[in-house]
């Protein structure tokens, strides 16, 4: 089974923002943004299948993950 990842905003430039990461146990979602080359200090706001989550949450196979950086403004 395998996992989909979109990522949003600057945190990944020069790659797709969607990916398809194959795993067969659930795995952390900052296992599997440094599997996809993210840095995991950058990532302000995850979510799993819709649900805000951290990044020690487990995702498991088949699952929707999204991570997006930290939203300032003014």
């Amino acid at each position: 089974m395998a996992v989909e990842i979109e990522v949003f905003g600057q945190l990944l430039p020069g790659k797709p923002r969607k990916q398809t990461v194959k795993i067969r146990k659930p795995e952390t979602a900052r296992e599997l943004a440094v599997i996809i080359g993210l840095n995991p200090d950058e990532i302000g706001l995850i979510t799993v299948n819709g649900v805000q989550s951290s990044l020690e949450d487990a995702v498991e196979p088949g699952s929707r993950l999204c991570f997006f950086p930290y939203i300032t403004g003014g």
